[in-house]
């Protein structure tokens, strides 16, 4: 899972963060990881883009891996505004956690397996189509999960 986070002092640097996440989150992304990416759809990605698909500047000028023209809304949770978008890299979705200009973090995954993405703003799961919802999650929308314990 690749993860990259926003500035974190002055300028635009960006740094790789390690994340902790709940051990029920932590069993469900590595039950799955091993699950083929062949088939796997994510709702979220088929609707045709609105205004609020747009991504933050910040978020667009610091990552290369997005596809962006791909990302859509898919809700907020506790003030933390969140994308689901298809990476530049075949077969791969990522999860775009943007809480402010400094504290956004990015995860991507392989298609089929659930993506795990941690930071300032909490524990967040990306699920395909038809896989359980995660124990101790509550639905941000749909492919979408937080973390509630």
């Amino acid at each position: 899972m690749a993860l990259k986070s926003g500035p974190t002092g002055m300028g635009q640097m960006r740094s790789t963060r390690t994340t902790m996440m709940s051990s029920s989150l932590l069993g469900l992304v590595a039950l799955l990881a091993g699950c083929s990416s062949s088939g796997a759809t994510y709702s979220v990605l088929d609707g045709q883009a609105g205004p609020d698909d747009e991504l933050p500047s910040v978020v667009v000028e610091g990552s290369d891996e997005i596809a962006f023209d791909t990302a859509r809304y898919v809700g907020e949770h506790d003030d933390t505004r969140l994308w689901l978008a298809r990476a530049e890299r075949p077969d791969t979705v990522c999860l775009i956690v943007y809480p402010n200009d400094r504290e956004w973090v990015v995860g991507c995954g392989a298609e089929g397996g659930a993506i795990g993405v941690g930071g300032p703003s909490g524990d967040f799961v990306v699920t395909p189509d038809g896989a359980p919802a995660p124990d101790d999650s509550l639905k941000v929308a749909d492919n979408v999960f937080v973390a509630t314990n």
